[in-house]
């Protein structure tokens, strides 16, 4: 915010503390709000409101960290002032048509071009191939950790545009990507084409699902030897049914793995890109996804990271549905 936040802030505070103690009739604003109210109109965040307005026009344009960090810091001020941070989700139906319209809904970037671009997903460039390559391997990893046959059946949930279970399809393994927008599937089944070009097994297939409901909808598929979602839970309409319903679709001793989920500090750090694409940006605490695999009948749960939750780490964390 700049060096003179914390000279003015003490006073703001004052004031506002006295404000909401006044009787108006209306039940009061907290002061919190108040506060951000008044920072989000200040010349302390200008700077921050002009890039975010920017921003709204063009998803895709050019910003340092810094950058990002001011306009995402004047938006959860202003929002926060409005009453929408933190963000609250009750509407099902509007979270699920912000997810289906992903490519449509990009601020200045045709849906055209936001489809083109996640064909090529993770190729975009040196830096993000280098993290989604580590990301693969450690998932192949993990699998291997827990005993998952290396030509096992995989259900992966929110799969994007299915370039994690292309990659696991390659590896062997026979993968089933569920995503709820069909754009999504598109983009898979080009995936499937190119597998059967190179002379590969079909082992790979996507379903329009939603995570919540995922085990109704591949109930036809059989069960499988583990389920799991790569940096995507966090988009659920509800992640606690989701955990609940994939744990629904592993056999007897089949292993469910949440890889790469936020953590605490998601919800602060991604607003920003959650209001941009009208999408989900939470962060999850641990403890309560720990609670919740036990509440889904899982048992051995295994943090794989952090051991010790810091609030900003990802979360790994694998849970086995008993044995019979």
């Amino acid at each position: 915010m700049g060096p003179g936040f914390g000279l003015l802030a003490g006073p703001v505070l004052e004031r506002v503390r006295g404000k909401d103690m006044e009787t108006t009739g209306k039940k009061p604003t907290s002061w919190t709000r108040r506060v951000a109210g008044w920072l989000a109109g200040s010349p302390l965040t200008a700077p921050g409101r002009r890039l975010m307005e920017a921003n709204f026009r063009d998803y895709h344009m050019p910003m340092g960290k810094a950058a990002k960090v001011m306009a995402g810091s004047w938006l959860i001020l202003r929002d926060h002032a409005d009453g929408l941070f933190p963000p609250s989700f009750e509407d099902q139906q509007k979270a699920y048509q912000g997810e289906i319209d992903y490519f449509a809904s990009i601020p200045g970037a045709a849906r055209e071009r936001m489809i083109a671009d996640h064909v090529v997903k993770p190729f975009w460039n040196s830096h993000s191939f280098g993290k989604y390559a580590a990301d693969v391997a450690r998932l192949m990893r993990v699998f291997e950790d827990l005993g998952v046959p290396p030509d096992g059946r995989l259900l992966e949930l929110g799969c994007g545009c299915g370039w994690m279970a292309e990659f696991l399809a390659i590896r062997g393994h026979d993968v089933t990507g569920t995503t709820i927008a069909s754009d999504d599937v598109g983009i898979g089944e080009k995936r499937v084409d190119a597998l059967v070009a190179r002379g590969l097994p079909r082992r790979l297939r996507f379903r329009v699902a939603p995570m919540e409901t995922v085990d109704e909808r591949v109930r036809d598929l059989g069960p499988f030897d583990a389920t799991f979602v790569f940096e995507a839970l966090h988009h659920a309409f509800d992640w606690r049914k989701s955990i609940q319903s994939a744990s629904r679709t592993l056999k007897p001793g089949g292993w469910l793995v949440l890889a790469n989920e936020p953590n605490l500090a998601h919800t602060f750090v991604s607003y920003r890109v959650g209001r941009l694409t009208n999408t989900h940006e939470i962060g999850m605490s641990g403890r309560a996804l720990r609670a919740e695999m036990r509440s889904a009948g899982l048992g051995d749960i295994r943090v794989l990271q952090p051991q010790v939750d810091n609030r900003v780490t990802a979360h790994w964390v694998a849970g086995k549905r008993p044995s019979r």
